[in-house]
């Protein structure tokens, strides 16, 4: 089982950064919360912080955390261990992915997700879905 964090990072707007994967990767074209595998003896904040600085240039802050998802892709198990966090940053420098959006919470469903980040983003939206970021519970 590998451990995988990922960021859902939001805007003043209420929209939520995805990262489309490139074509010589697992799940190449899909879309995707940024993040990456956890180092030996590091904590799953600092993955996701280090993460999240090496593949988009960003500074971010932790809000909260999504239960985590268990996935099994065939060629490998993940445990991704999804965070809530805001940036200040608006434009991501993209060193890993293909492209970028903001995305409305709302159209995150309509989205083209790597499997175990349906999940994420289904998590995410129904724990947001009636009310403005700052509403962590």
């Amino acid at each position: 089982m590998i451990s995988v964090t990922c960021a859902v990072i939001r805007n003043d707007e209420n929209e939520v950064l995805i990262v489309q994967r490139g074509e010589a990767t697992d799940h190449p074209y899909k879309w995707e919360f940024p993040g990456g595998k956890l180092a030996k003896g590091e904590t799953e904040e600092e993955c996701v912080i280090r993460e999240v600085k090496e593949e988009l240039s960003m500074e971010i802050v932790i809000c909260g955390k999504l239960p985590a998802v268990e996935y099994d892709y065939g060629h490998k198990q993940i445990i991704l261990i999804p965070f809530i966090c805001d940036t200040l940053d608006e434009l991501p420098f993209l060193s890993e992915h293909l492209a970028y959006r903001w995305v409305r919470e709302e159209d995150l469903k309509s989205v083209d997700f790597s499997e175990a980040d349906v999940f994420v983003a289904d998590n995410y939206f129904e724990k947001f879905k009636t009310g403005p970021k700052s509403n962590l519970k």
